[in-house]
């Protein structure tokens, strides 16, 4: 599909015509609000490095990867000991559990969810951890405009892969799979 993509026009060229993925279909097929609030990251963010994001990490889902190569550059985390934090936690998840365990255990998920669904890299394993900043009031998560945040990702990836800067599409594929 990358062959068809039209950096000017952000649609794809086909034998049947163009087409494109649309906000609408963002929110229709996936449900994604496209409405809210944006989807940025804080002024007060844009110092943080690894230690701070660490100790925030620690601070929102009580988890602090056991090897320091879990942190990749300056702001992301590798996917995989989160998914074996998760696996070890899952079973001590019960219908008693209080509800800060609950709360750490969502922040983990969402944060899966964020680096390997919604907004993945090329390396389909790492998590840019500036989105530590939306897990700190898990009940306003609804309030941004993720499927619009997701298309823009989604955009920028396929341009990046069409003018050559990178190799591998990524992002929000099912987007790219049920509309074309």
């Amino acid at each position: 599909m990358i062959e068809r993509w039209q950096l000017e026009t952000n649609t794809f060229h086909l034998p049947i015509g163009e087409a494109t993925i649309t906000l609408e279909d963002v929110e229709v097929l996936f449900g994604l609000p496209v409405d809210g609030l944006p989807v940025a990251y804080p002024h007060a963010l844009k110092d943080y490095r690894g230690l701070h994001y660490l100790h925030m990490l620690q601070r929102l889902t009580g988890f602090h990867p056991v090897e320091e190569t879990a942190l990749s550059g300056a702001s992301h985390l590798q996917l995989t000991p989160i998914r074996q934090h998760l696996e070890a936690m899952y079973a001590e998840i019960t219908d008693d559990s209080p509800p800060e365990v609950i709360d750490r255990h969502t922040r983990l998920l969402q944060l899966l969810m964020f680096g390997g669904v919604l907004f993945p890299n090329t390396s389909k394993n790492l998590v840019n951890m500036r989105f530590l900043h939306h897990l700190e009031q898990l009940d306003d998560l609804p309030g941004y405009s993720w499927g619009a945040a997701v298309l823009g990702y989604l955009y920028m990836q396929m341009c990046r892969a069409c003018t050559g800067t990178q190799r591998d599409v990524v992002g929000f594929l099912p987007l790219v799979q049920v509309k074309t």
